[in-house]
């Protein structure tokens, strides 16, 4: 299965996010917005099997940007 990345990801479940599509799908482009939110705490990152970086779930990014309101660093 193939997904879209950024604000082109039309997938509707849930699923991990690298740092970067989390970054696409905010708008900002830059992994380090993703990397600083989950270093403050305000969004978990999960380790997955088979690989040394960590995720973020969509639904919590996605909840992220509606509750927090949370503006893309351009």
């Amino acid at each position: 299965m193939k997904f879209n990345k950024g604000l082109a990801d039309d997938y509707e479940g849930d699923r991990y996010l690298t740092f970067t599509e989390a970054a696409e799908l905010l708008g900002s482009g830059r992994h380090t917005r993703i990397s600083q939110l989950v270093k403050n705490g305000d969004l978990p990152g999960y380790t997955l099997p088979l690989t040394s970086k960590l995720r973020v779930l969509k639904s919590e990014l996605l909840g992220l940007i509606t509750t927090e309101n949370i503006v893309p660093n351009k």
